[in-house]
Parts: structure tokens; C-alpha cells; sequence
């Protein structure tokens, strides 16, 4: 089986509606071509290429593809949402990100304000520097610790304490909202002591202090 054959059986075996990154296709090809790789995997571009000109695939931005589902009105567009999970918040490798600042300040209920960007902190973002990915509207930014299944709500958690006085806060609950979203992901006390030792930074202890432990139910 040659390598285009190879490539059209990938394609052919991946759902509709979904991203297809190059990387993915990189990796996969890591099993057939064995050596002078980069030279090789050349050719996977041109075969990619030729399935976007067949109509087979669709280019979603540069170096993204999907399988287009045919509607009343034509393909129907892959939904950015599903591009900006699987690039920056979690994948088949598993957890590697977590929506932050004012966005996530709306979705658990703190502000009514829809933000302009949405701000993902993860571990794709290349440098410490917060770069914004225009293709996609949002803002990346590199976690202080690497981000897994176990840690990320935690994280979380500490975005919403550490920018709870820069975000503006429109409702009068927030303390019952910020402790919900301790109970509702089932977070422990002494892990979020144990991570904000890790981190060495006591503010996200301190603002639970301020808010104070009382009935939340």
C-alpha cells in the first residue's frame, strides 16, 4: 500500500464534522515512513492537498481539515467551537487547557458580559507571552503548571479567586457561586492548599479567607 492509499483509508475512517489536524496525520504516518522523514512526509502534504481540490476534505484554516457533512444548503461549516477544544483544551491525549478570565467569569455565572476574547490558558501555548490566534478569536496563555485531568479545576479555581478584583462582578452572590464551583467539581480543601504551595502563591488562599467558609446552600 503506498502512501497516498494509506492517507485516503486515514480520511476515509475519521467522523465527519470534526478536526483533522495535520499534526495528527504527522504522527500517524510515524509508523510507515521510517526514514528521512520530514523529506518523505512532503509528498503527504501534496496528497492532502489533492483531496482538498476533490472536494473530499475541507480546509478549515492552515494546517486543519475536516470531512464536511453535506446539508439542505450545501457542507455545513465545522463549528469553531470544536477546532478550539481539541487545539487548546482537551484531546484524545487528554486534558491540556481550561477557559479563564472574564469568559469564564460569565459562564459560572459572575457576569451577564459576553467578552470580546475569550482567554484559554494551556499547555500549546508556545511562550509566556499570551498570544492571540486570530483564525480562531482567542487569546492563549502558558500555565504556571502543567495542566492535567486532576489539576485543571484547581487552576481554575485560582483564575477566578486571583481575578475576581479585575473582572468586574455584577451579581451580589458571589460568594455562593465561587464555593458552588468548589462543591459542583468536587474540589478539596487541602489540595487547594497543596496548590497553591506548589505554586507558591497564597492570594488564591487569602481571597478564600476574605470571602469567608459560611452556608452555601
Amino acid at each position: 500500500m503506498n502512501l497516498n492509499d494509506i492517507l485516503i483509508k486515514y480520511i476515509n475512517a475519521y467522523p465527519y464534522d470534526e478536526p483533522i489536524f495535520i499534526e495528527e496525520i504527522r504522527d500517524y504516518f510515524k509508523k510507515y515512513i521510517k526514514k528521512n522523514f520530514d523529506v518523505t512526509f512532503k509528498n503527504i502534504y501534496v496528497y492532502v492537498n489533492r483531496l482538498v481540490r476533490e472536494g473530499k476534505i475541507v480546509q478549515f484554516t492552515k494546517g486543519i481539515y475536516y470531512k464536511p457533512i453535506k446539508g439542505t444548503f450545501g457542507k455545513k461549516i465545522l463549528n469553531v467551537n470544536k477546532v478550539i477544544t481539541k487545539k487548546y483544551i482537551y484531546d484524545n491525549k487528554g486534558q491540556k487547557g481550561y477557559y479563564s478570565g472574564a469568559y469564564l467569569f460569565n459562564k459560572i455565572g459572575l457576569t451577564t458580559q459576553i467578552p470580546k476574547e475569550i482567554l484559554i490558558v494551556t499547555n500549546e501555548c508556545p511562550n509566556a507571552n499570551d498570544y492571540k490566534n486570530k483564525n480562531l478569536g482567542v487569546t492563549i496563555r502558558r500555565p504556571k503548571l502543567k495542566i492535567t485531568e486532576k489539576n485543571y479545576k484547581y487552576l481554575q479555581l485560582f483564575d477566578i479567586l486571583i481575578n475576581k478584583d479585575n473582572i468586574k462582578i455584577e451579581v451580589k452572590n458571589e460568594k455562593k457561586i465561587i464555593y458552588k464551583f468548589i462543591k459542583d467539581n468536587e474540589l478539596e480543601f487541602e489540595k487547594i492548599f497543596e496548590y497553591a504551595n506548589l505554586l507558591k502563591n497564597i492570594k488564591p488562599i487569602k481571597k478564600l479567607y476574605d470571602l469567608g467558609g459560611e452556608d452555601i446552600e
